[in-house]
């Protein structure tokens, strides 16, 4: 299908765009006539409308995942102490720290400060 434009697939909906579905929608437009103008597929319209007819908001919710185990400055104390010892273990770090966490958790904060574990 050359003359159709190329969709942009596995991408979330902004805010801007969830309001101009949900602006459209209540303004009586069809859902493949609101999908064709937010360059969107019918799915994702017809999704972000049940949301707003169910939920009344077009948010997505937040604060899904696990709880942090530390704090941002015990991340960088973990950071630190990488830097100052190269040859610093894991076990090592966590009981430094003081807080229980598994070395994949030690791993993530270094690999985010571009430093291998």
């Amino acid at each position: 299908m050359p003359g159709k434009r190329a969709r942009r697939h596995f991408s979330q909906l902004s805010e801007f765009e969830r309001g101009l579905i949900i602006g459209m929608k209540t303004a009586g437009w069809s859902t493949r006539r609101v999908a064709g103008q937010v360059d969107r597929s019918e799915w994702a319209v017809r999704n972000c409308w049940e949301h707003w007819t169910r939920e009344g908001t077009p948010a997505r919710k937040t604060g899904s995942g696990a709880t942090r185990k530390t704090t941002r400055r015990e991340d960088r104390r973990i950071v630190r102490q990488a830097l100052v010892d190269p040859t610093v273990t894991c076990s090592t770090i966590r009981a430094d720290v003081g807080v229980t966490i598994v070395p994949q958790t030690i791993s993530r904060y270094l690999a985010e400060a571009n430093l291998k574990s």
